[in-house]
């Protein structure tokens, strides 16, 4: 059975556009206005909503949204605008809880769109969109996958959990690697097909938090509740201030950067349950320097050569002509881990998902650990 969604753009023919690109995968339909588009919700339910941020004089998608996410938190929201920036993909993320925000300037704009809908409507519990950790379980949390970037890599985790073959991942320190690599292996067991054949090395970067702005306030309210569990203390709420002030930040120390500011502010707060703007501190992680950052950038370019072409840590190893011990710490350092296997680094993973910044060794200026 497809999957509803609604269209609503006051420009019929990008809207009859949309639903000429989807319609061989989803039901369609596509409404002008923004009453048409409250009476089509008042009707029945939809699966997800694909709506233009400018609506006409007075009119704004994210009008819409905002009903949705109260009236109807599983339909998946998207908006898009060709007034794309930073600023819009703040308000849709914070204001509506947009799942996703597209550029409707892009040549590849309705490729964009389908992609992304494909990738939330096939994701577990697509209500939730993996933005609410299973935290009751004792298991580990799902990806936070609300931005494009995000969406893009759990797709690609996903696709690499139905195969038998070695994966690696890398990336920036702090970004979540190991949440990723033990939700790689949790999606492996649960998932491959008994005798999958055994592919080729997949590789895949894992996204640093300045390209996933979008899932900042999912992350950031998983870091408030567990916080609270482990402390035994009142859960703590962002004030649309502080979420505004997380969302202009650049984040270099990435997700434990985050976390870090957050327990800090907790501190801060003392008894009161909201944290606003001046809670937060304000001493960021530097950027790399060009040279220290290019000169990395070529060293993990050429050990991840290694890993496609030996297929494991000990082959590379041999082929960089040192011992795995210190093949290992050299992966460690560029930020690369296996994901398959609880290979090296795996003691790290509690440190790398949410270690506060007094956890990262402060001798390492070129990494983010």
């Amino acid at each position: 059975m497809k999957h509803s969604v609604l269209i609503v753009d006051d420009d019929p023919r990008r809207g009859g556009t949309l639903c000429a690109a989807l319609g061989a995968a989803f039901e369609c339909r596509a409404v002008v206005t923004l009453d048409e588009a409250f009476a089509a919700v008042g009707r029945r339910s939809w699966d997800a909503a694909l709506v233009d941020y400018d609506l006409g004089r007075h009119a704004s998608g994210l009008e819409l949204l905002q009903a949705l996410r109260d009236v109807s938190s599983r339909t998946v929201r998207v908006l898009y605008s060709e007034h794309y920036c930073g600023g819009l993909v703040r308000d849709a993320t914070r204001l509506a809880g947009a799942h996703v925000v597209v550029d409707a300037r892009r040549a590849d704009f309705s490729v964009a769109i389908r992609n992304a809908l494909e990738r939330l409507l096939s994701l577990p519990s697509s209500g939730s969109l993996v933005s609410q950790p299973r935290v009751d379980d004792g298991q580990e949390p799902e990806w936070f996958a609300h931005s494009a970037h995000s969406l893009e890599f759990a797709g690609r985790l996903r696709a690499a959990a139905e195969g038998a073959g070695p994966v690696f991942l890398f990336g920036e320190h702090g970004t979540g690697k190991h949440l990723a690599a033990g939700l790689f292996r949790r999606w492996r067991a649960d998932r491959r097909p008994p005798g999958a054949r055994k592919e080729g090395v997949v590789i895949l970067l894992v996204p640093p938090l300045r390209q996933r702005i979008e899932d900042i306030p999912a992350l950031a309210q998983h870091c408030l509740e567990r916080h609270a569990r482990q402390s035994r203390e009142p859960l703590r709420h962002l004030t649309n201030e502080a979420l505004d002030d997380l969302l202009r930040r650049e984040w270099w120390g990435n997700v434990r950067e985050l976390h870090g500011v957050l327990i800090r502010a907790c501190q801060r707060a003392g008894s009161r349950r909201g944290l606003s703007a001046a809670d937060l501190a304000h001493d960021a992680e530097p950027q790399l320097q060009p040279s220290q950052s290019a000169k990395d950038e070529g060293q993990r370019d050429c050990m991840l050569r290694q890993l496609r072409a030996a297929g494991n840590v000990s082959g590379a190893a041999r082929l960089e002509g040192i011992s795995r011990t210190n093949y290992i710490r050299l992966m460690r350092r560029l930020g690369i881990i296996r994901a398959d296997t609880l290979g090296a680094g795996e003691p790290e993973a509690a440190e790398a998902e949410a270690g506060p910044r007094a956890a990262r060794p402060r001798t390492e200026h070129s990494v983010r650990s």
